[in-house]
């Protein structure tokens, strides 16, 4: 194509066309782009600075393209990258610049205030001053590294979110007598969970064949803490077995790793580890009601808690909200609270209680429970 016709084409580009074709590292299309006047202007004739352009233009391409987002923003009230390349003047060269990585800079927020990617192998871009806003990074190398070092946490979480989803799977699968799913209205142990167990493995696919440079939007996301909870009769029934049995004295697990049963024989040492576990960590997942006046008052404040100071227990989700003001819902002994608080689309902790999402702690919680409940009904015959 001569020379001429490819700078009659050029006329007729916005600023991100041009910069679009730079992308393509023809030496051909990037000599036409030089030699027009303002291009070759904007860009300079120095090869470095062309350069800086053209890695700006690759990073600005790829991480939009990536997230599935427009290049030009239709409804901006200064278009620099919208504007026909003959009507931007030398003094919004400089604008277009500092408009892109802004921009980009923007759309590595949205990434990193979603959740503590640094638990996940993230270093802290975090700017220190309030919430968990991405600190400014002065060039386009240090916002490419922050969006490699992003991706790359990412993948850790969606890892560690699918095994945990499995996990889950497993669990209820192997226990469905003692565990529910935690959002699962019902008190009452299913007949069939096939179904549930097969929607989290599903889930758990789907968040691997996931495109990392996205958030997953799944419920699974949503919550910050573990998809499943023992029953609260199987919580019932534990703490009476424990204390039948001498593993507990008060609120306190027993010392002792050689607890004698009636027969003589003792309690593995295991069994009362696991027993040291579930009492330490009860706080985190079971609250008693609250039984006076002043109580119920002090209840009030608590996310988990509506206006009247009665605890949110896993009955109240959003899909099972008792839509008369008659019905009341029972706080007679100890129960699992899933301490929910915003709307149907997150469930959160107060953070007096709180664990961060994936902890694992909530994993060996959980397994001690089964693990302590199956050995102490075993015992019971």
């Amino acid at each position: 194509m001569p020379t001429e016709l490819a700078h009659q084409i050029i006329d007729d580009l916005r600023v991100w066309d041009v910069l679009e074709l730079l992308c393509y590292d023809n030496d051909r299309v990037d000599a036409c782009i030089m030699s027009h006047s303002v291009c070759g202007n904007m860009f300079s004739a120095d090869p470095e600075t062309l350069a800086k352009w053209k890695f700006a233009a690759h990073l600005y391409q790829d991480i939009f393209t990536a997230v599935g987002k427009e290049f030009v923003q239709d409804h901006c009230e200064t278009n620099y990258l919208g504007t026909n390349i003959h009507c931007i003047v030398p003094q919004e060269y400089g604008e277009t610049w500092n408009y892109m990585k802004s921009r980009i800079h923007d759309e590595l927020n949205i990434h990193w205030r979603k959740t503590d990617l640094t638990r996940f192998g993230a270093p802290d871009y975090s700017n220190g001053i309030e919430g968990r806003n991405l600190k400014t990074l002065d060039s386009f190398e240090e916002q490419k590294k922050c969006w490699h070092d992003i991706q790359k946490a990412k993948a850790n979480l969606f890892q560690l979110r699918a095994s945990e989803l499995h996990w889950t799977a497993d669990m209820l699968e192997a226990n469905s007598d003692i565990l529910k799913r935690t959002l699962d209205p019902t008190q009452e142990v299913r007949p069939n969970t096939a179904h549930i167990v097969s929607r989290l493995r599903h889930g758990a696919d789907a968040i691997m064949r996931a495109p990392i440079e996205k958030f997953v939007f799944s419920e699974h996301f949503s919550y910050e803490f573990l998809g499943i909870i023992p029953f609260d009769s199987a919580l019932g029934l534990l703490l009476h077995m424990i204390q039948k049995h001498g593993l507990v004295a008060g609120d306190q697990a027993m010392v002792s790793n050689t607890i004698s049963l009636t027969d003589g024989t003792s309690h593995p040492s295991s069994i009362i580890n696991s027993v040291r576990i579930i009492i330490d960590g009860m706080p985190r997942f079971y609250i008693s009601p609250p039984e006076t006046a002043e109580q119920r008052a002090n209840f009030a404040w608590r996310p988990s808690a509506n206006k009247d100071g009665d605890i949110l227990r896993t009955g109240n989700t959003p899909w099972s909200e008792p839509l008369g003001g008659n019905e009341r819902v029972s706080l007679e002994g100890p129960y699992f609270t899933a301490f929910k608080f915003c709307d149907n689309q997150g469930y959160l902790r107060p953070v007096s209680l709180y664990w961060d999402p994936h902890n694992q702690m909530e994993k060996e919680w959980l397994v001690s429970f089964v693990e302590v409940y199956r050995y102490l009904k075993n015992l019971d015959g």
